[in-house]
């Protein structure tokens, strides 16, 4: 297959999927996507890896891989290109702007502070629990896509995700592909979504180059080769949630002309960070900031942010104007900025949530079995 063919979207991709088995789709599908699945396999599996965007495919993996043999194109991911916008795009068929999971940091004035919406705790805290009920979850619900496809299928599909966070607990990629392995061998038809952590966190903690990534994708490489050799009536689409860059960081505790605009530390992420601004500072916030980041950073008003659609397609969520704040910085070079160094650890080596291409970009594999 071309891989011209097969740009499109996390989105247009899940849309395909979507519209395959009788859910409607919110968005427009992917026309080569949809000629795949169109062939009728069995099974659908869907594998995503965290972080494995197509330059870190291409850096750690040699054109004769398994993975890069069967990669037949490029999508783009959501913006922020980063886990929680684009895996629950994944999971709901939504653009962020509709779901509403923005990034990994999100303002709730129910309880007055930013939560890091995944691990449900206060950001910069040490691993404080943002409250006793889950807050992302509970302001923030949706319906997974495996769901709609069992209601759409009246129960033919055995829909379901397999995760480290799922009920089908996986702890290894090992253990994903034989959880995978063993449920597409049984009767009936089953789409599975497959996701793994890595080559995420090594990523952050060891930087795009480290020999740590390439063995970890050599090992993914071959436990996926290993897996698809084992299926049959399957379609198998691998693909990731963002790439990764390596960046350099700036703390805004050290720039007084523009901390004190503000009326709280930024939101969302390190690349895309919503400034919350005291009234009747906008003026000086946006000459302060572009002063020193104008360079590095696209800043937003919100209204810009609604009008550019920059968080995609669709009727926003009511909770993305607390979340949005009064303008947004997107990133377009290396710098990463916080309110201060991290406690305890090294400031990240590679992030993502900015607009490069090298956080865009993610691969879209495919195999036949």
């Amino acid at each position: 297959m071309e891989r011209s063919r097969m740009e499109g979207s996390l989105l247009s991709l899940i849309s395909s999927i979507l519209r395959h088995y009788g859910a409607a789709p919110r968005h427009p599908t992917l026309p080569a996507a949809d000629a795949l699945l169109e062939k009728g396999a069995r099974n659908v599996l869907l594998l995503l890896f965290d972080g494995m965007g197509s330059e870190i495919l291409a850096r750690h993996l040699p054109e004769e891989s398994f993975l890069r043999r069967h990669c037949a194109g490029e999508l783009q991911s959501v913006y922020p290109p980063t886990t929680a916008a684009a895996t629950i795009t994944l999971q709901t068929g939504l653009s962020p702007i509709e779901h509403g999971w923005l990034g990994w940091n999100l303002y709730f004035p129910e309880i007055g502070s930013d939560v890091s919406v995944f691990p449900n705790t206060i950001p910069r805290s040490g691993g404080q629990r943002a409250a006793d009920y889950n807050v992302a979850r509970r302001y923030l619900p949706f319906r997974p896509v495996w769901e709609e496809i069992i209601s759409a299928t009246g129960g033919a599909v055995d829909a379901r995700p397999l995760s480290p966070f799922a009920a089908d607990l996986v702890a290894s990629v090992p253990s994903l592909c034989e959880k995978a392995a063993s449920l597409c061998a049984g009767p009936g038809r089953h789409y599975l979504y497959g996701y793994w952590i890595e080559p995420d966190d090594l990523l952050h903690h060891e930087g795009t180059g480290s020999a740590l990534v390439t063995e970890c994708l050599r090992e993914i490489d071959r436990e996926v080769e290993a897996l698809c050799a084992r299926l049959s009536d399957t379609l198998v689409l691998v693909t990731a949630d963002h790439g990764h860059t390596d960046v350099r960081w700036a703390f805004l505790r050290d720039y007084p002309d523009v901390a004190e605009h503000l009326l709280r530390p930024p939101s969302i992420e390190a690349r895309a960070l919503s400034f919350f601004v005291k009234p009747g500072h906008e003026t000086a916030f946006r000459e302060a900031f572009l002063a020193h980041f104008g360079e590095e950073f696209v800043l937003y008003t919100r209204e810009e942010v609604y009008a550019r659609k920059l968080f995609g397609e669709g009727a926003p969520h009511p909770r993305t104007a607390d979340f949005i704040g009064d303008f947004l910085a997107a990133a377009v070079s290396d710098l990463s900025i916080d309110w201060e160094p991290p406690k305890g650890r090294p400031p990240h080596k590679a992030g993502h949530a900015g607009l490069t291409l090298a956080e865009t970009r993610v691969p879209l594999i495919v195999i036949p079995t």
